[in-house]
């Protein structure tokens, strides 16, 4: 597989904010996690260590975060993406270089939908359907607007729901759909999701002819993540690259099938004395390549 696809796939996986692992119900969107994470960094086997994302704090909520590359790893244009809280949770967040913006509507504790507006216009929506307090499904409608030429959305409304390398995958796909109906259909697509205590174990992407399958597995440490744009009482998952809140661990391998082809993407880590990953190794199975992230708290 070339380095382009791998990165696709690999840059893919992604969700809301972060909670406390705890047995009690939280309201999804609060994000209080314990250890907080300062700095990311990224490098590659073709890369040298170079900054990946800066967050911001304002005591104990996420203030901003601020990207340095785009869903490709590759040196961009920085962009911030800044939060507003209304009770304690989330409910909006900004990229004002890019004019556009993403609203969380709840529904008591729990997430109802997630709107991305483009340059002044609806570009998607997510609806969130539940089984108890999981998550079940997520469905999300396009709009002929989401994708204009070469200026597209950097925020992604999955980025802080799911685990970073699915969301990323999830965009990429978004848009190549736009891109084959040159901007002029509304479309929509499914992710349903399996999960396993308190992990997301499986993710099945559907819509258009198109069908995904996502295995997860996951480590037993901490994940900084978790509660992100969730808490969904401590069911979010965490991952890579990004910010997650739907799972309490961090994942480990990645199975992905499409038109009976499969893909294994792998995750190492170094850990540190809170058993907060401070270190994680990307690799695809049968490749020598490998991404790596650090992360200070």
């Amino acid at each position: 597989m070339n380095k382009t696809i791998k990165l696709t796939l690999t840059l893919l996986v992604a969700a809301v904010m972060i909670t406390m692992a705890s047995c009690q119900k939280e309201k999804t969107g609060v994000y209080q996690p314990k250890k907080k994470i300062q700095q990311v960094y990224y490098s590659s086997s073709y890369e040298d260590k170079t900054p990946f994302q800066h967050y911001e704090w304002n005591g104990d909520k996420l203030s901003s975060i601020t990207h340095y590359t785009d869903f490709d790893y590759k040196a961009n244009s920085t962009w911030v993406e800044n939060f507003t809280y209304e009770d304690n949770r989330v409910t909006r967040v900004d990229n004002y270089t890019n004019s556009e913006y993403i609203t969380y509507d709840y529904d008591g504790d729990h997430l109802k939908a997630a709107t991305l507006f483009y340059r002044n216009a609806i570009a998607c929506t997510w609806a969130v359907s539940y089984e108890g307090d999981h998550i079940s499904k997520l469905v999300g409608t396009f709009y002929d607007n989401y994708y204009k030429g070469e200026n597209t959305p950097q925020l992604n409304p999955l980025s802080h729901l799911l685990p970073q390398n699915v969301s990323q995958n999830v965009m990429k796909r978004q848009q190549q759909m736009a891109e084959q109906r040159h901007q002029e259909e509304t479309y929509s697509i499914a992710l349903l999701l399996t999960w396993t205590d308190n992990d997301i174990t499986k993710i099945v992407f559907t819509g258009d002819g198109e069908y995904v399958d996502f295995l997860l597995q996951y480590d037993d440490k901490n994940c900084p993540w978790y509660g992100f744009m969730g808490g969904l009482e401590d069911y979010l998952v965490n991952f890579v690259a990004g910010h997650t809140g739907f799972t309490k661990h961090n994942i480990t391998s990645m199975i992905v099938t499409e038109n009976h082809y499969v893909d294994t993407l792998c995750f190492a880590y170094q850990y540190d004395s809170d058993k907060y990953p401070i270190l994680q190794t990307m690799y695809e199975i049968g490749d020598d390549d490998k991404d790596v992230l650090y992360f200070e708290y």
